[in-house]
């Protein structure tokens, strides 16, 4: 029986080492011809160095060779991903370090198939469900205090198919909204002030301030604009403004400019797949009158050939302090202007190209794309945990008609361990995530742990700062979701190396046993039976007591 290797010895073996993407390097240069020897006299002649005068050129010699030397490893530590300053890791592709190489595979976990595969209508989507209730609300045409069953339209139908629960949840969330509200203008403003005004520094300036910013332009606001519809065929191509587009010299070129800009444009992880029409919404295109509700139906544009999938982390400290100092703008806010900003990059050189983007931008579910492209596997809580980030990882996209090299998804065992660890499900406030051992609900041909998104956005919706918008309970807590320090570098290269799942046991021991986790009802609100709890304590910048003339009139709740 062959000796096995420990931790270290498996962490030090060069063959797990993560290479520099090929994208990140330069293209190979023919190498200069080496300088020809000089002549060298065989024996002392006239004019020949002494013993004493080659000692003291050798002296003078060495020094310069250390000063040589000095100014190589300067040469070679400003190449150095940390050394370009203000533009450093992230911007250099230092931030996807995790080697995915030996974890491709043909389909992501869970991936495979069960039933018949079909494509979500835009009904499935929640945001699109509470966009036309909150329209009928604010036309008239509908009011909560009519019923579920004088609800008009596709989204009267999707809910009259669903358990009665589902509908009671969304009324309840919008109730809880206006609590919220009211909260807020009675004292809440207080406590959440430093974070709320960083949330609102995201929301209201780029995220949802409408026709207040230019990146990325968005089809859907053009039509409300000019009243007249803007297809995709015409969107897609814009700025084109090239006869011909640039001919690359191949796919695995295209990949590698494509990859780089990604990162230039601050995203930490990237990756390319084909696009897979399985995985957009039927009924939907922005652009098209009614969000192309009624009039789309499942048609696919054909210039719709790929999809580059990348994102960022939301802020680490501020994540673990979830509920109330937590935002997903910061993160939402930078995925949301790289796609903007790769979207015009792509048309300048000649291509079609259609951002898909934060908050609520889209013709596609992103989860299936972040998995096809290689970043990630599907976790219990419904988001895609990627190997450097957990499940902290904030995606967009574009799409476009250029031929790539494609990544293959990975199986790294994240979603095994999920299978093991029910901490999210388990401290989640709205009870919305599965605890079954194993995904066994079937959804759209695939079998799931099925997420409860109408309670899910109950808790968003009864949060405790000014517009609620999310918990992030769930991944705050994850395991996998930690900063880069040492002990989770080990994790991260060991557990979809051990055979035997005695790392994943040891982790999940010690996550459990050592952390202490507040108890699912003390997330909550105040005014909503809870104490407002957190897994850390908000972060010192934004503990507005210590900044502002404000009487404390609470605790700070979770670890330092």
């Amino acid at each position: 029986m062959p000796n096995e290797k420990d931790a270290l010895e498996i962490i030090n073996d060069p063959a797990n080492f993560t290479a520099t993407p090929e994208y990140l390097e330069p293209e190979e240069t023919e190498a200069a011809a080496p300088a020809p020897k000089s002549n060298e006299p065989s024996k002392k002649e006239p004019g020949g160095f002494s013993r004493r005068g080659f000692l003291k050129v050798g002296g003078l010699t060495a020094a310069v060779a250390s000063v040589g030397g000095a100014g190589a490893a300067g040469f070679a530590i400003g190449r150095s991903d940390d050394a370009y300053t203000g533009y450093n890791r992230t911007y250099q592709g230092g931030d996807m370090f995790f080697n995915r190489e030996p974890f491709r595979t043909d389909l992501p976990t869970f991936f495979k198939p069960v039933g018949k595969v079909e494509r979500p209508d835009w009904t499935e989507y929640l945001f699109q469900r509470k966009a036309v209730i909150m329209g009928y609300i604010k036309e008239g045409t509908w009011t909560p205090d009519k019923g579920l069953k004088a609800l008009p339209g596709p989204v009267g139908n999707y809910y009259r198919s669903r358990p009665k629960e589902e509908f009671e949840t969304m009324m309840k969330a919008l109730e809880n909204s206006v609590i919220r509200a009211e909260a807020w203008k009675a004292g809440k403003h207080k406590r959440y002030a430093i974070a709320d005004a960083y949330n609102a520094s995201f929301r209201d300036t780029g995220m949802y301030n409408r026709y207040g910013s230019t990146v990325p332009e968005d089809p859907a606001e053009k039509y409300e604009q000019t009243g007249v519809p803007v297809p995709p065929e015409e969107w897609d191509y814009r700025h084109i403004w090239r006869k011909e587009p640039l001919k690359f010299k191949s796919p695995k070129h295209a990949t590698k400019l494509i990859k780089r800009m990604a990162h230039m444009y601050g995203m930490s992880l990237v990756g390319i797949t084909k696009f897979d029409p399985r995985f957009m919404f039927k009924g939907l295109m922005r652009g098209m009158p009614n969000q192309g509700h009624d009039t789309w139906g499942d048609k696919v544009p054909e210039h719709w050939k790929s999809i580059i999938v990348f994102g960022v982390p939301m802020y680490w400290d501020s994540t673990y302090s979830a509920v109330g100092y937590s935002t997903s703008f910061d993160a939402y806010f930078r995925s949301r202007c790289a796609s903007g900003l790769l979207e015009r990059f792509i048309q300048e050189l000649g291509y079609p190209a259609r951002a898909q983007f934060p908050g609520h931008h889209y013709e596609v579910m992103m989860s299936p794309y972040v998995q096809l492209a290689g970043l990630g596997e599907y976790s219990r809580a419904g988001v895609v945990m990627v190997p450097e980030l957990g499940a902290n990882f904030r995606p967009a996209a574009v799409i476009t008609d250029i031929e790539f090299e494609y990544d293959k998804p990975i199986s790294v065992r994240m979603a095994d361990f999920c299978m093991k660890c029910k901490i999210c499900a388990d401290a989640c406030p709205s009870g919305a995530i599965s605890k079954s051992d194993r995904p066994e609900t079937v959804i759209r041909g695939f079998k799931r742990w099925r997420l409860d998104e109408e309670k899910c956005h109950l808790q968003w919706c009864s949060g405790p700062t000014s517009d609620g918008l999310g918990c992030r309970v769930c991944i705050g807590l994850c395991p996998y979701s930690r900063k880069n320090t040492w002990i989770h570098t080990i994790s991260r290269e060991l557990e979809p190396r051990d055979p035997t799942h005695l790392v994943s046991k040891g982790l999940l021991a010690m996550q459990t046993n050592f952390f202490k986790y507040p108890e699912a009802e003390e997330f909550k609100s105040d005014w909503d039976g809870g104490k407002e709890a957190n897994y850390h304590k908000a972060p010192w910048w934004m503990r507005s007591d210590d900044f502002f003339e404000i009487e404390r009139t609470w605790q700070y709740h979770g670890m330092e």
